[in-house]
């Protein structure tokens, strides 16, 4: 019997193939028209605590779906007093540990930076001293030290950027302020989307089904799934294992005594939401850092960071994530520089689940042509 490529085939691969070909045609597109360009980035800012409730709808669906099934299943409420107990409660544990970490953890790290800031002179200076020693032990001119000692300005730089700083401290306070007021407006539509997320499935399937045809919206409808399949795997599983990795690094560091523990902790573990490049963007500053203050300290936490990532890479990592991308190392480096190269920092995170799309279609159509031609390869 011969094989056949449904037509629910057809459009799944081809809307998940769109997922990658549209952003960046559109990004292409957008580039060429500055104006263009600029009204995209105001509809943008204007819209960002909407988006970004929606990431955290996403974010606290399962833990707030598991709430409302485990503790309110058999209890006597109706359903619509379930949810919003469930969601209440959701938000209510988060805010909590947002709460914990802010009276903790955030004051220690900021006293980590400010600390470091105002030891950077004498740091300088025994770093100067280190290069003197190693230099007069391998028998190199200290004219030559003392000019690449000079060259650094690690004091002047760190000054400059003071000096310069502190004249957008206005634009900054203003910053912070309308970053209040968006993360307030993205808390309040997370939970509304969480609390009435039923109806707004139902309207958007209206929408759908309303604006396009038959095939298009089944299409739309596959993507949708999908997309949050694979972002649902990977922004979670990745946020996971860099929250271990950051606060094993901060336990590591404390107990081998490494100065600013806090800070390395919270550079690592962000660092680490990067795929491939995350724990060498992490690494690189941190051993930089330490070289300043004793060099002795740098090598340990090098080899330490080393064993971490190692254990990251085939212990945490499989167990958090798994093989659910189904890409191998090279297309996982592909996306990511790609990602990187067009869109930033950003497109390094994101790269990898937007490429996942592609690729599970292209995956997809080859099989499917294969089966078509009863071949196995």
């Amino acid at each position: 019997m011969r094989f056949q490529i449904t037509e629910e085939m057809k459009k799944r691969i081809f809307v998940n193939s769109c997922s990658l070909i549209i952003p960046l045609l559109l990004f292409m597109f957008f580039n060429q028209f500055e104006q263009i360009k600029d009204f995209v980035n105001t509809i943008f800012v204007i819209c960002f605590p909407f988006v970004f409730g929606v990431a955290i709808a996403f974010l606290l669906y399962n833990p707030q779906n598991w709430l409302e099934k485990k503790l309110f299943e058999n209890s006597k409420f109706s359903a619509s007093k379930k949810r919003l107990l469930s969601t209440l409660l959701t938000f209510l544990i988060v805010l909590v540990i947002l709460a914990l970490l802010c009276a903790t953890i955030i004051p220690s790290i900021i006293d980590s930076i400010l600390t470091f800031a105002q030891n950077i002179s004498d740091y300088t200076e025994n770093f100067t001293h280190y290069a003197y020693t190693i230099a007069n032990s391998l028998n190199i001119s200290t004219q030559d030290i003392q000019l690449w000692t000079e060259n650094l300005r690690i004091v002047e730089t760190l000054t400059d950027t003071v000096t310069s700083t502190l004249p957008k401290l206005a634009t900054y306070s203003y910053g912070f302020v309308r970053g209040i007021i968006n993360f307030i407006l993205a808390v309040v539509s997370g939970f509304y989307i969480l609390l009435d997320r039923e109806k707004l499935i139902r309207v958007i399937k209206k929408l759908n089904y309303s604006i396009f045809n038959l095939d298009t919206a089944k299409g739309l409808n596959f993507w949708i799934i999908d997309v949050k399949t694979v972002f649902e795997q990977y922004i979670v599983g990745n946020i996971i294992d860099s929250t271990i990795i950051g606060i094993t690094c901060y336990i590591g560091t404390l107990i081998l005594q490494i100065p600013y523990a806090p800070m390395i902790g919270l550079i690592v573990g962000v660092t680490n939401l990067i795929p491939v490049f995350g724990p060498f963007l992490g690494a690189i500053p941190v051993i930089v850092i330490l070289l300043l203050i004793n060099p002795i300290s740098a090598l340990i936490f090098a080899i330490f960071i080393l064993i971490l990532q190692q254990i990251d890479g085939n212990v945490i990592k499989p167990i958090v994530l798994g093989d659910k991308l189904g890409m191998s190392g090279f297309w996982i480096l592909f996306s990511v520089t790609i990602g990187g190269g067009l869109f930033g920092v950003l497109g390094m995170f994101l790269g990898v689940p937007v490429f996942a799309l592609f690729y599970s279609a292209l995956r997809e159509y080859s099989n499917l042509r294969l089966k078509s031609k009863h071949l196995e390869i």
